[in-house]
C-alpha cells in the first residue's frame, strides 16, 4: 500500500493552509452519524431522531470487519445501513474501500486490527450483506458494470497512488469473474486511478499523466518549471492500440488553474477526473483543479467549450455553480451530472450531488436538483453521481465514509457507511448476476452431541437461494438430505447427517443447482 492513498490531491499546500492529518478526519468524520442511525441489539441500524440544530455529532459504533469461517482470507469492512423505510431501486452496491491517507503504510493486518478491514473489490446486497470482495494489497476505484461485446463485465481499476496521481491497470472480468482484459496506457504510460469507461466500439477511455516542461509563471512558479500533464486516451481493449491522446498543455494554459505552487516539483495544474463520451464525436474531460468540465473533439482535440472556471463560456443560475469537481456525465440530451466536491481548500459549506439543465445553443446552464447528505458532508475530494433506471440518484461522497440513495425530489431513501477513516473513490448501484466460476466454499464443525455444524459461502454469487445439504459413503456417491435457506454470506447449517463424506449444492430460487462444494470427510 503506498504512503499516499489519495484519490485526488487535496490543496494541502496552499498558502496559509496545511494537509488534512489523520486527526482531521477522525475529527470530521465524527459529524458523519448527526443523530440518523443507532445500532439495535440485533446489531442492525435503525432510523434514529432528526438531529437537533448545533447538537454535537455522535460518533458511529465501532464495529469489528466481519470474519467467515468458510472464507478466513476475506475480511471485508463493515458496511452500516441506516434504512429509511423506503423500499430503493433494484441493484448491489458497488464500492472499493480503502483506509484513508493517514502517513505511513498499512498492512492488511494492520487494516484489519484496526478495524478498518481489507482494501479491495466490494459488492454488497442493499441490506449491507457482502455478496463478493476481491482483497488488494494497493489502491482500487471504480468497480462497476459495463458492456463490452454484448454480454455485462465488471471492470475496475488497482494500482499505487503518489501524491493523487494512479499507477496501474484496468481490468475487465466475466460473469464469473474471470479475466477477459487487461486494459493498459499506451506510449509509455501508466493507467491512471480516476477513469476507465468503455464504449460501444470496444475501446476504453482512461487516464493518465506524465511530466512537461511547463511556464507556472501564472500560479507563481518560474517561468521555466514542470508540470504534471493531464493524459487522456482511448485505447482498443482487445490489441491495447492507442486510437486517440489527448495532452492538457497542448489545449489548457496552466493560467486556468486554481491551485497554487505547490513545492518546488512538477505541478498538477489540471489533474483530469473524470472522461466521457458527449456523442460519437466529442468528449466530456473533468479538470479538478481548473473547475472546468471542457467538450473536446474526438478527432482534432480542440476544446470546443468551457463549462466552469475562469474561461466559463456558459452563464451559470443560481446555485449551478461548482468547484474542484468529480465524475461528470452527460444525462440526457439536455443534463449533466457532476459530484459538486466544493473543497479542497473549502468553496462551499457542503458537497452536493448535482442535476444541471445545459442549453448548449445560449450557452446557459441551470440548476436541476441538487443532492445534499443530512449531516452537511464535505468531501475533500473523489466522489461520484449516478441516476437510476428508476429515477433515483446514487451518490458516493468519496473521502467521506458514505454512500447515499435519494428518490428524484431529493428525499434520503437509504444510507450506507464504512468505518471512519475508510473511503470509496466513487460508489455505484447496478444490477448483476454471477456464479462464480470456483466452487462454494465449505468449512466443517464438530459439535459435542455427535452432530456437525457446515458454514458454507461462495463468493461472488448472486442467484442462490437455498444450500441442498450432500452426504454418502463416498465422494462420488452424495445424495441430497436436507435443503436450507441461505443466509448472509456466511451460512450455518446444522446436520446429523452420517456421511462419512458430506458437501453442499447452491440452489437458484427455483430450486436449480448452480454449483457444488468439494465434498468434506467427517
Amino acid at each position: 500500500m503506498p504512503t499516499s492513498q489519495q484519490g485526488d490531491r487535496p490543496g494541502a499546500g496552499a498558502p496559509g493552509r496545511r494537509g488534512v492529518s489523520r486527526r482531521d478526519f477522525l475529527a470530521r468524520s465524527g459529524q458523519g452519524a448527526l443523530g440518523l442511525a443507532a445500532l439495535s441489539a440485533g446489531g442492525a441500524l435503525e432510523l434514529g431522531r432528526a438531529p437537533v440544530a448545533g447538537a454535537a455529532a455522535a460518533p458511529a459504533p465501532v464495529v469489528r470487519p466481519p470474519r467467515f469461517k468458510s472464507a478466513p482470507s476475506l475480511v471485508p469492512p463493515h458496511l452500516q445501513v441506516v434504512d429509511l423505510g423506503i423500499v430503493p431501486a433494484t441493484g448491489l452496491l458497488m464500492t472499493t474501500p480503502s483506509p484513508l491517507p493517514t502517513g505511513r503504510e498499512l498492512t492488511t493486518a494492520e487494516a484489519v486490527d484496526e478495524r478498518l478491514g481489507m482494501s479491495g473489490m466490494m459488492i454488497s446486497h442493499p441490506n449491507g450483506s457482502l455478496v463478493w470482495f476481491l482483497p488488494e494489497q494497493g489502491f482500487s476505484t471504480n468497480l462497476q458494470v459495463q458492456s463490452y461485446r454484448g454480454r455485462p463485465v465488471l471492470t475496475y481499476w488497482t494500482g499505487r497512488i503518489d501524491s493523487g496521481i494512479g499507477y496501474g491497470n484496468g481490468y475487465v472480468l466475466d460473469q464469473q469473474y474471470q479475466p477477459v482484459a487487461t486494459v493498459k496506457a499506451g506510449n509509455g504510460l501508466q493507467a491512471d486511478l480516476h477513469e476507465l469507461t468503455l464504449t460501444p466500439q470496444g475501446t476504453a477511455l482512461l487516464t493518465a499523466y506524465r511530466v512537461r516542461a511547463a511556464d507556472l509563471s501564472a500560479i507563481g512558479g518560474p517561468a521555466v518549471g514542470q508540470a504534471f500533464e493531464s493524459v487522456v486516451q482511448e485505447v482498443d481493449v482487445a490489441t491495447g492500440k492507442v486510437l486517440l491522446q489527448w495532452n492538457s498543455l497542448d489545449h489548457v494554459p496552466v493560467a486556468e488553474s486554481y491551485m497554487p505552487m505547490q513545492g518546488k516539483g512538477p505541478q498538477d495544474y489540471f489533474h483530469v477526473n473524470s472522461v466521457a463520451l458527449w456523442d460519437a464525436d466529442h468528449l466530456i474531460v473533468s479538470a479538478r483543479n481548473t473547475w472546468t468540465v471542457y467538450l473536446v473533439d474526438r478527432r482534432t482535440g480542440a476544446v470546443v467549450w468551457r463549462l466552469g472556471g475562469k474561461r466559463s463560456d456558459f452563464s451559470f443560475g443560481t446555485g449551478a455553480r461548482f468547484y474542484w469537481q468529480h465524475h461528470v456525465r452527460r444525462l440526457g440530451t439536455a443534463q449533466l451530472t457532476v459530484f459538486d466536491d466544493g473543497a479542497y481548500p473549502p468553496e462551499e459549506p457542503q458537497s452536493r450531488g448535482l442535476v444541471l439543465n445545459m442549453d448548449t445553443t445560449h450557452r446557459r446552464v441551470a440548476l436541476a436538483k441538487a443532492f445534499t447528505h443530512p449531516a452537511k458532508l464535505l468531501t475533500y475530494y473523489e466522489g461520484s453521481v449516478q441516476v437510476l433506471p428508476s429515477g433515483n440518484v446514487f451518490v458516493g461522497w468519496g473521502t467521506e465514509p458514505y454512500s447515499s440513495e435519494f428518490a428524484s425530489s431529493g428525499e434520503l431513501i437509504a444510507d450506507y457507511r464504512f468505518p471512519t477513516n475508510d473511503q470509496s473513490y466513487r460508489a455505484f448501484r447496478y444490477p448483476w448476476t454471477a456464479t462464480p466460476g470456483e466452487p462454494p466454499a465449505v468449512t466443517l464443525e464438530r459439535d459435542e452431541i455427535g452432530g456437525y455444524a457446515l458454514r458454507v459461502s461462495w463468493n461472488g454469487a448472486t442467484e442462490v437461494a437455498q444450500w441442498q445439504v450432500l452426504s454418502g459413503a463416498s465422494a462420488a456417491t452424495l445424495e441430497p438430505v436436507a435443503v436450507v435457506p441461505k443466509s448472509g454470506f456466511e451460512t450455518a447449517i446444522t446436520s446429523h447427517a452420517k456421511g462419512p463424506y458430506v458437501g453442499v449444492a447452491a440452489l437458484d430460487v427455483h430450486g436449480k443447482r448452480l454449483g457444488a462444494s468439494v465434498p468434506v470427510k467427517l
